[in-house]
């Protein structure tokens, strides 16, 4: 029998920008090069990822005491992963792109980033740790007591990090990524079980530290060589600092939005938007294996967009109607996949129905 599925339009809408925000970053990393030294680009590089890590979180937690089914997850994120970043491995020498990953099977095997399809695993990756966590978790009866067990998790999954670093292992496994995203995952389940808690933390007080404690974090986190003091331990305090404050603020600007939106008497008008943007995140999986074939040679740009000093807003307006004219296209391939189910599954993440039968059944504001 199926389980039932709540689902909450604000992560739908936090993942619609968020994965519009990696295929804006892409656009500068591939289409054009040479300029993701940019702060746009530090700025969204920074952004997109930290939210999916704590939107997954909260969803692995479960109140009905169920772990999550590695089994189902394994599915729907390794075959993709591994049918796509060898397609593009074959792809990218004939795309005219520059690309700033090895993309090769020697990448995919050795490098971290997978070619760029490091997130499906790094994503099955914090599942298991957090899996084995998840009995301990539950016994907890204080907040204090879970951050202790969730901090115990991160500094023994750091210190495996620091050990197959030593052996020259960790970047097959891209096990680095694992221990920088698993602290946001934990947060993110934390948050779910403390809703109560959370939602104080994104009243007006909440989110004022928050923007200051993300100002402040971002900018040491871009340009950490200007600051001496800053050694690997205090950059990843500052990581999990960015991080956590980054998905307070998101949440306290989308959850209103999303409740004005999608509510019974949300006017007309202000419905388009937010509906888009839930849209693109429920189709973020497909988005983030496809896009990268859609990318298409911008070099000649370069020029003119240095001419303009990389100030903001040409850099937003330019990265914007490039990234939105690729997610257009792909969306359309991902409707024209659909159909097949072996090929929806292999290069959209979305499983066939011999694998689940899990069905989405309700939705909330």
């Amino acid at each position: 029998m199926g389980t039932q599925r709540l689902r909450l339009h604000y992560f739908d809408m936090l993942k619609g920008i968020a994965i519009f925000m990696v295929v804006m970053g892409h656009v500068i990393a591939f289409c054009v090069r040479g300029i993701d030294s940019t702060p746009l680009f530090k700025f969204i590089g920074a952004i997109h990822m930290p939210l999916f890590f704590f939107i997954s979180g909260w969803m692995s937690w479960r109140t009905d005491g169920a772990g999550p089914n590695i089994v189902r997850r394994a599915w729907q994120l390794l075959p993709p992963m591994l049918f796509m970043s060898t397609l593009w491995i074959f792809y990218f020498p004939h795309s005219g792109l520059e690309s700033p990953l090895n993309s090769t099977f020697a990448g995919l095997w050795g490098d971290s980033f997978k070619n760029g399809y490091w997130f499906t695993l790094v994503l099955f990756e914090v599942i298991l740790i957090y899996a084995a966590f998840l009995p301990v978790l539950r016994k907890c009866r204080t907040v204090g007591k879970e951050v202790a067990v969730m901090a115990a998790a991160a500094a023994l999954t750091f210190g495996v990090n620091y050990g197959l670093e030593a052996i020259g292992f960790s970047h097959y496994l891209s096990f680095d990524l694992a221990s920088m995203y698993l602290p946001v995952f934990l947060a993110g389940v934390l948050a779910h079980r403390h809703k109560g808690l959370f939602e104080q933390a994104c009243s007006s007080v909440g989110v004022t530290v928050s923007l200051a404690v993300v100002s402040l974090t971002i900018y040491v986190l871009s340009w950490s060589w200007e600051f001496a003091w800053a050694d690997a331990c205090v950059l990843t305090l500052f990581r999990i600092m960015f991080h956590l404050a980054l998905a307070v603020v998101a949440i306290a600007v989308v959850k209103p939005w999303s409740k004005e939106a999608f509510g019974p008497a949300a006017p007309a008008a202000g419905r388009p938007m937010a509906r888009m943007w839930a849209y693109l995140g429920r189709e973020s999986l497909a988005i983030y294996l496809l896009h990268y074939f859609f990318l298409f040679p911008l070099g000649f740009t370069r020029g003119l967009l240095q001419d303009m000093n990389l100030a903001i807003v040409p850099m937003v307006a330019f990265t914007v109607i490039v990234a939105a004219a690729i997610t257009g296209v792909v969306l359309c391939a991902n409707r024209l996949l659909l159909p097949s189910q072996l090929l929806s599954w292999l290069m959209c993440g979305r499983l066939p129905k011999f694998l689940t039968n899990q069905k989405t059944v309700k939705y909330t504001k």
